[in-house]
């Protein structure tokens, strides 16, 4: 709650930052109440350069089609079945949580991942725009006071109209589709660090928190070899052994620098646990020690894991077919052109915002725990 507390301070602090810049005529953005929008013509050289490779572009953005609708058929199976799952069969639903940055996620890493997010996905729309013929009017990006949360390559409606319908449905699939190409990336590159850049059979303290019961017992570097006599030979076994840990608890942790003892406090999100206060991970090498320290490594491995785990969530829920009345997502657009293909244009309008108002049911139903009146 704490954290949660600092983030409406911060932009309450920022909201009236924006009133007063406003009411000064130094304000160089669009505010449409604790929304703003800031247009610019920067970008669209370096898009239009990218877009010159036009048959890469149909064959990228063909692909993007195909991906996007493999991911829309999954999303949509995956609500229905979290939905299935929370009210009928008893069991545990994904949880849908919104992305803050130092509230729900680490900020840098948070900042980091939606940076790329945003850029990837709106560059791709761009591109694959260009590369039809499409003119861009402006490009730009959406903050929620001073919190970027998206952004826009603005093509001309009209122009995109005259389109064939394959290339329009390039322009709307091409967005999620790098965002997913960018999650493979970033889990290739996971994979390449931590088999390169660490010992999996080594768990290593990366930090050690302030005025918590490690301060001044144990130090950053140290190779944890047993907890309470339990082996450590790698992050499963660390968890297993702090597993049975309570608040309160007297522990013993052997390192490779001698043997410790602390006593435990509560930890914040369950009371009943033990918590130390270190960070832990596998052990860096210590030849790619000598070169990047110990922090350099798990900086690189933490920004790809949260480049992957929001570029492949967020490029996924994207299509999911959602209609929010002044706003829609890439994957309405998509269904919308696949029906229109089959059926009349106005048909195909009414049933996309039918299904999409049912997807919106089902999301709902998965955040909110409602009551159903079945009977039995």
């Amino acid at each position: 709650m704490e954290k949660l507390y600092i983030f409406l301070a911060v932009v309450s602090l920022s909201w009236v930052l924006i009133l007063g810049l406003e009411k000064a005529g130094r304000l160089n953005a669009e505010r449409h109440f604790v929304l703003l929008i800031v247009r610019t013509e920067r970008g669209k050289e370096f898009i239009s350069n990218m877009a010159r490779y036009r048959r890469f572009w149909q064959v990228f953005g063909s692909i993007g089609i195909a991906v996007g609708l493999i991911g829309m058929a999954l999303v949509m199976y995956s609500i229905a079945d979290g939905v299935y799952s929370k009210y009928f069969a008893g069991a545990p639903a994904m949880g849908v949580q919104a992305v803050i940055p130092g509230v729900t996620i680490p900020f840098v890493y948070g900042v980091v991942g939606l940076v790329t997010v945003l850029v990837v996905h709106e560059i791709g729309h761009g591109i694959i725009a260009r590369s039809e013929k499409i003119t861009l009017k402006s490009l730009g990006l959406v903050f929620f006071t001073v919190i970027p949360i998206g952004a826009f390559v603005e093509p001309d409606e009209e122009e995109l109209k005259k389109t064939s319908r394959a290339a329009r449905l390039r322009v709307y699939a091409v967005g999620s589709f790098s965002n997913i190409l960018l999650a493979v990336l970033a889990f290739g590159g996971m994979f390449f660090v931590t088999n390169n850049f660490f010992d999996t059979n080594q768990v290593q303290i990366v930090e050690v928190v302030e005025d918590s019961p490690a301060m001044g017992v144990l130090k950053e570097g140290m190779i944890i070899k047993e907890i309470n006599g339990l082996e450590v030979n790698s992050m499963r076994s660390f968890f297993r052994a702090m597993r049975d840990v309570e608040a309160r608890d007297t522990v013993s942790v052997k390192t490779d620098k001698g043997v410790y003892t602390l006593t435990t406090v509560p930890r914040e999100d369950n009371p009943s646990r033990g918590y130390m206060g270190v960070v832990v991970n596998n052990a860096v090498k210590e030849s790619v020690a000598k070169i990047l320290g110990l922090t350099l490594p798990m900086v690189i491995y933490s920004s790809l894991y949260w480049i992957f785990l929001l570029n492949q969530g967020i490029g996924l829920i994207n299509l999911a077919p959602l209609h929010f009345g002044f706003a829609a997502t890439d994957g309405h657009h998509i269904l919308r052109e696949i029906l229109a293909q089959f059926i009349k244009e106005g048909s195909a309008d009414k049933l996309s915002l039918f299904i999409s108002g049912l997807t919106m049911i089902g999301l709902l139903f998965m955040v909110v725990r409602l009551p159903l009146p079945i009977g039995g």
